[in-house]
């Protein structure tokens, strides 16, 4: 079963963030220090997606935490070379994970569900035309991972304004 944001309400992802991955408990999670583990390949891949899950929650826990944001969250980009370099490293995430229809899909989304507006969906739309489309994948859907980090980048952007 994947997780749609859209379905959830900002309240909602703040709580998800918070809790552990995979309805693991603190005592049911191994100790990453232990040599002997016993881990199958299905443990190690278990770890490594939630260990993957904590780091993006712990990039999102600043933006989440504090201030109230009000959506939507990313009302216009940074005009800062270190904004354009986000920019871009996102975009050829995206791209890379879905091509250009999914990445452009993506963005729509985003904006639907008010993580970006109107002109900020038509601006990144403006820079993923000048990407180039040899790294592309069609044949991938975003994962609720790949989501998850675009509301890194989109909260990165979001603390540069």
């Amino acid at each position: 079963m994947t997780i749609n944001p859209r379905d959830y309400d900002l309240d909602e992802l703040r709580k998800m963030a918070r809790q552990r991955g995979n309805g693991m408990s603190d005592e049911d999670v191994p100790d990453p220090t232990d040599l002997d583990m016993g881990l199958d390949d299905a443990d190690e891949e278990v770890l490594a997606g939630s260990s993957f899950r904590s780091g993006l929650y712990r990039e999102l826990l600043p933006f989440l935490g504090g201030d109230a944001h009000e959506k939507p969250y990313l009302e216009a980009l940074p005009e800062t070379y270190a904004a354009e370099f986000v920019v871009f490293e996102w975009l050829e995430f995206l791209l890379m994970h879905s091509g250009y229809k999914g990445a452009d899909e993506a963005l729509d989304y985003y904006r639907s569900i008010d993580w970006l507006t109107e002109d900020v969906q038509d601006d990144l739309s403006d820079y993923l035309l000048g990407i180039d489309e040899s790294a592309t994948n069609d044949d991938n859907e975003l994962s609720v991972d790949d989501h998850m980090l675009s509301l890194v980048y989109i909260a990165k952007l979001t603390a540069m304004t």
